[in-house]
This record gives structure tokens, C-alpha cells and sequence, in this order.
């Protein structure tokens, strides 16, 4: 290592042994409040109802001993009641129920944000499988940003929970709503709840508005763009420009065939939300203008390449790749893979192949980080992204979509035949895509 590298793991090596300090001292303040909850709650000492005629509805000692609790450690921390009584609840969960989510908060290897996600997660599905779930999310957790690592456990959980997500949606579509909070200086906030599929179409179709006003004489940040689009497009159906007029949203959706047959109930994939109802899967695919198929290898379920040879992505491929990849694969970026550029990660000059293994979404900022910075990527035949920083630490990313994800972590790839058959597909991707004016074949960066 040069000095530049030695210096620069040092400063890492220090912020990661104060990230660990940290979260042993959360873990540790989450064991002094969960003592201090017990103690009071067994001994009642500082509760003191009243009794006789007249004060039936009273607290009792124990429910008064513990508000009193609340209130101490709300004024203690300067944080609001409910936020200490919220502190104190997720503190017993962590150390009573979750002591393995409470070890990796102990040892540094998550986070506290990661962990209030965790329990967020199994509390959102039935208690007898929770361990179970929380033995599959925690080594998410260790290696995924907290908004990473949500996406990935919405996904996960679908596998644990009884109900049906058809079933959930139902039950959760009668809870649709717009509210208004006024705000301060004028402002407010427009709070909208509907179902999955229809707000990514409409995020989507609000962003790719924004993007397009983008450009050197445009003073306004993409969120304020954002907003401007919506505020035109709900008053008066387009904006002020006339943008918006005969614009639809492009909805990606990848649906497991034989949930496209009605045979199977597994979820589809909504590109940039996640799991959603094989109804809705179903239902998107039956106005799709047009199927990709994507065959894969029948025994790792690698996805094979469509060609080597040209250097312009074919339109399928570059479809696929979008599904696979999802966002920027640099560790902990979110941008979305509409909004990134297609990279080679061996460059084209040194001989890299334009293929699936070799092509990989990059936001503009972690392209430039890519080529003009000592940051370094190897690509796995899986999708993983393997990535070497300036002081040498190592990070992986995982496309969002892979196909047969089981099949690929655990069977080692065989030798492949001399003259192999055509694979069949396990997997169709359906693109609702209603707006054909833009190039179907852009030029990859």
C-alpha cells in the first residue's frame, strides 16, 4: 500500500471503531432501559393512585409507575413522551426478544437504524416467525444501507407471512386517503396513500417530467422540479409548458411465468417498489405492448448473454439489465436505473465485452467516481458487483432482481455442454411501456 492508502484506511479504520463504540452504547443504554422498566413495573414504588369514591378509573400502581418512568427519561433525554415511550418499547423488544439483532447492535455490525428496521419487519408478520425472519434479514442488514436494507427485507418477508399478499392488499386498499397539513410560511403538505403500483406510476411519471425541464438555464433542484410537476399536472392536467400532455408512466414488472398463467400465486416485482399481488402482476402484463423473455442457464439460473459482438446494447438487453440492476450499483446508492448510465465495467477500450456479466447502471457522479478515482469493480457471473476502495476496504452489491436467487448462491456452476440445448425461461418481464417517442436503443456511456 502507498502512504496515501496506509493514511487513508487509518481514517477509516477510526470511524468504523467509533460506529462500533456507538452501537455498544446503544445496545448497552437499551439494557439500563429495559432494567429500569422491570424494576418499576415489579416494585410500582413511584406510583401512587388514589383510592375511594370517585376514582375507579384511576391508574393503577404499575401503569402510574410506569408513565412515571416515561416521563423521567423523556425529560432526561429532552425528547418528547411518546418518543420515550417508544424508545423504552423498542428497547424491551431488542434485549427480551430480539437478542441476536441486539448482539449485532452490540459488536457494530448494524446499526441502530438497521435495527429499528428489523423490528419493524417482524412486527409486521406473525410472532412464530419471527425467528426465522430475523435469522434471514440480519446478514442483510450487516452489508445494506438502512433504505437498502428495506427494500431488500419487504421482499424477504413475503416468504413468512400467512396472509397472502393478495389477501394484505385487499384489506390494505380500504385504507386509501389524501390528507392536507398546513405548514408554516405559506407551505403545506399533500400526504397521498394508494396502492403500490399506482403511485411508482405516478412518482415515475412526475420524475421522468422533471428530468426533461433539466438543463444549464434551469436554475430549480431535481425535488423542486418535482414538486412544480405535480402541483401543474394535478391542477391542470399539464404543466405550465404544456409538458405533460399524452404523457404515461413506464411500469416495469417482472412476473414469474407461471403467476402470468394463474397457476401460481408468488408475487411479481415492481421495478423501484418491490413485491406486489400476482392480480396486479397480472393485470399490468395484459396491457403490455410487448414481452422480453429471459432465458437462463438450467442449472446456476445465471442469465446468459445476448451477444458479445456490437457495442450498441441491444433494446432487450438494456431492458433487462434495468430490471436486474434496479439502481446504481455503487455500495449505498439508490438513483434509479432509468436515471443512470449504462457502464462497461472493463471499459470497451481494454477489450470489455458488451455483454449482460460485463454491463452495469451507474449514477452519473459514481461513473466519474469509477473512472477517475482509485475506486475498483469486478463483476461476479451472478450480478454481484465487488468493489475496492482508495484504502483498500471491500464492498459487494447485489443486482435487485435475480433470477432463481437460490439456485445461484448455493449450485456451483457446472462445466457447460459441447452443444447446449435452448434453456427454457423461468422468468418473463413484462414492460408496460405506452410511450414509444423516445430512442428505443440509446448509446451506453
Amino acid at each position: 500500500m502507498s502512504p496515501f492508502q496506509r493514511h487513508q484506511a487509518q481514517f477509516v479504520d477510526r470511524v468504523l471503531f467509533f460506529e462500533k463504540i456507538i452501537g455498544w452504547a446503544q445496545a448497552s443504554k437499551a439494557e439500563v432501559l429495559t432494567e429500569a422498566w422491570d424494576y418499576t413495573t415489579n416494585t410500582a414504588e413511584t406510583g401512587r393512585p388514589l383510592s375511594g369514591p370517585g376514582h375507579e378509573h384511576d391508574w393503577d400502581a404499575t401503569f402510574a409507575a410506569q408513565q412515571g418512568l416515561v416521563a423521567e427519561m423523556a425529560c432526561a433525554l429532552r425528547i418528547p413522551g411518546g418518543t420515550a415511550s417508544g424508545l423504552l418499547q423498542e428497547s424491551r423488544q431488542l434485549v427480551v426478544e430480539r437478542p441476536d439483532t441486539l448482539t449485532a447492535l452490540r459488536t457494530g455490525e448494524i446499526s441502530l437504524r438497521h435495527a429499528r428496521r428489523v423490528l419493524d419487519q417482524l412486527g409486521s408478520v406473525p410472532r412464530p416467525a419471527r425467528a426465522e425472519l430475523e435469522a434471514v434479514l440480519l446478514p442483510h442488514a450487516k452489508r445494506l444501507t438502512p433504505t437498502q436494507f428495506e427494500g431488500k427485507a419487504r421482499k424477504l418477508r413475503e416468504r413468512f407471512h400467512p396472509d397472502s399478499i393478495t389477501v394484505r392488499r385487499a384489506k390494505c386498499l380500504s385504507d386509501r386517503k389524501v390528507l392536507f397539513f398546513p405548514d408554516k410560511d405559506g407551505m403545506a403538505t399533500l400526504w397521498l396513500r394508494a396502492a403500490g403500483d399506482d403511485l411508482q406510476a405516478v412518482y415515475t411519471r412526475v420524475t421522468d417530467a422533471a428530468i426533461s425541464l433539466q438543463g444549464p438555464d434551469e436554475p430549480r433542484t431535481l425535488s423542486q422540479l418535482r414538486a412544480d410537476v405535480a402541483v401543474d399536472l394535478l391542477q391542470q392536467g399539464v404543466t405550465g409548458s404544456g409538458l405533460g400532455a399524452g404523457l404515461t408512466a413506464n411500469v416495469n414488472i417482472t412476473v414469474p411465468v407461471l403467476t402470468l398463467m394463474g397457476k401460481s400465486e408468488e408475487p411479481g416485482e415492481l421495478e423501484g417498489y418491490g413485491p406486489i399481488d400476482p392480480e396486479t402482476a397480472r393485470k399490468l402484463a395484459g396491457t403490455a405492448t410487448s414481452f422480453l423473455r429471459v432465458l437462463t442457464h438450467p442449472h446456476t439460473g445465471i442469465v446468459l448473454d445476448v451477444s458479445a459482438e456490437p457495442f450498441r446494447v441491444p433494446a432487450a438487453l438494456k431492458k433487462y439489465l434495468r430490471l436486474r440492476d434496479g439502481s446504481c450499483r455503487f455500495p449505498g446508492c439508490n438513483r434509479s436505473a432509468g436515471h443512470s448510465d449504462l457502464d462497461h465495467t472493463i471499459d470497451k477500450q481494454f477489450g470489455g465485452p458488451t455483454t449482460a456479466t460485463n454491463l452495469h447502471f451507474l449514477s452519473p457522479a459514481h461513473h466519474n467516481l469509477k473512472h477517475f478515482s482509485e475506486w475498483k469493480v469486478v463483476a461476479d457471473p451472478d450480478g454481484t458487483l465487488n468493489w475496492t476502495s482508495p484504502a483498500g476496504k471491500h464492498y459487494a452489491t447485489d443486482p435487485a432482481t435475480r433470477i432463481s436467487p437460490l439456485l445461484q448462491q448455493t449450485a456451483p456452476a457446472p462445466p457447460p455442454p459441447t452443444a447446449p440445448a435452448p434453456p427454457p425461461p423461468n422468468l418473463w418481464t413484462s414492460v408496460w411501456n405506452t410511450d414509444n417517442s423516445g430512442d428505443p436503443d440509446p448509446q451506453p456511456f
